[in-house]
């Protein structure tokens, strides 16, 4: 599979799969930004930052495409998390990110 193709496949099942689910998790969905993926064994897993504000990390199965919530945090909880102390610099990165116009729904 091509980078292209691959690319194509991935929004795809973002806008049929991931994008309706996260709509049904929050209030409003503004912006949507895939902020890590891992594939497993029977699953891929996704953590997106939604609106600037909360970071929802989901399991989606490949064999049905059923999704797995793993819970919500905030985009500072998720910042320190990866970076520690030194999260400053991250959070402002990860709230420039949310604003790209390739990021709205």
């Amino acid at each position: 599979m091509t980078n292209d193709q691959v690319m194509a496949e991935f929004n795809k099942m973002e806008q049929e799969i991931v994008i309706p689910y996260l709509k049904s998790v929050f209030n409003t969905v503004a912006s949507a930004c895939c902020l890590y993926h891992m594939i497993e064994q029977g699953e891929d897993i996704y953590t997106y930052l939604i609106n600037g504000e909360s970071v929802i990390t989901l399991e989606i199965s490949r064999i049905d495409n059923s999704i797995i919530n793993d819970g919500i945090i905030t985009i500072e909880e998720y910042a320190k998390m990866n970076k520690g102390k030194q999260y400053h610099r991250y959070l402002k990165e990860l709230l420039e990110l949310s604003q790209r116009s390739d990021f709205q729904v």
